[in-house]
């Protein structure tokens, strides 16, 4: 199956998708014509302003008025679903204590109805723990994806989900490919994955962190090698070593198929604006 990418400068990207995906890419194609899709649209399901972390001024106001949001909405799940652990009064920039929240948030959306009030609430715990990870002290540098292509709204609507399980093991085959422009699901899963933990701080073995379960329809296009030599790399290596297990043994990527052709240079697509996903049924070659 092939998905072609058209951009409003009349540039394109071709991308053979693997034969296994072909149910994920007609679920995609269906989302495609419902919900807008975009390239690298960082948006707040919150409301709020969008800042750089090294902007201390303009990052110091959005970390009080997200913290504000998170305070409020913990004070709302008192009588139905408490936290269950004292959270600070003001911002610590403590990743264990976002890590803790996360771990809240993915307890909770496995059992809470998901069109109630409440997942509403849970949820925004999730949104407020994402905006305020980027303004912690003990962060680890991992890898930032320059091309993610995803559906446009944000929060991104429950209907867009579509679950892999079956497909669990393609987690362990990002090193059984050489493609020069990998094409890998996103990050947007019910929970978090290998590299998210790494960067947080987390505990890999969690319950909670895992491979790509299923997706939302987003998908990351490798422009380089830069996250392959990250996971080769001796600190990440070390780390997964430490949460014994070898780097290989861990679910880090799922790769759905790789770029036959861009029609500009890989890096001038950061900023163009998508205009359609055209999806060829016909089997790959």
């Amino acid at each position: 199956m092939k998905l072609t990418i058209d951009f409003t400068d009349g540039h394109n990207i071709k991308i053979n998708l693997h034969d296994s995906m072909t149910p994920w890419a007609k679920h995609v194609e269906k989302l495609s014509g419902k919900y807008k899709y975009g390239v690298n649209a960082v948006q707040s399901a919150i409301g709020t302003q969008q800042v750089d972390a090294k902007t201390q001024a303009i990052g110091t106001h959005k970390t009080t008025e997200v913290y504000q949001i998170l305070l409020d909405t913990i004070e709302k799940l008192q009588q139905s679903r408490p936290i269950g652990f004292d959270v600070p009064k003001k911002f610590t920039h403590d990743q264990e204590v976002l890590n803790k929240l996360h771990r809240y948030y993915t307890d909770s959306s496995a059992v809470v109805d998901q069109k109630s009030e409440l997942f509403e609430l849970v949820s925004k715990i999730n949104y407020c723990v994402h905006e305020l990870e980027n303004f912690t002290s003990s962060r680890n540098k991992g890898h930032v994806s320059n091309l993610w292509v995803h559906i446009h709204d944000y929060p991104i609507p429950m209907d867009c989900w579509i679950d892999l399980n079956d497909k669990e093991q393609e987690n362990y085959k990002f090193f059984d490919y050489n493609y020069e422009y990998a094409v890998r699901l996103d990050r947007s899963i019910l929970g978090k994955c290998v590299l998210q933990a790494y960067e947080e701080n987390d505990d890999p073995n969690a319950k909670d962190c895992t491979g790509r379960l299923g997706s939302f329809g987003g998908f990351f296009i490798d422009t380089n090698r830069k996250l392959k030599d990250f996971y080769q790399s001796n600190k990440f290596n070390d780390w997964c070593k430490s949460h014994g297990r070898d780097t290989k043994e861990w679910p880090l990527e799922f790769v759905i198929g790789n770029v036959e052709q861009f029609s500009d240079s890989p890096k001038q697509y950061r900023t163009k604006t998508l205009a359609k996903l055209n999806f060829d049924n016909r089997r790959n070659k």
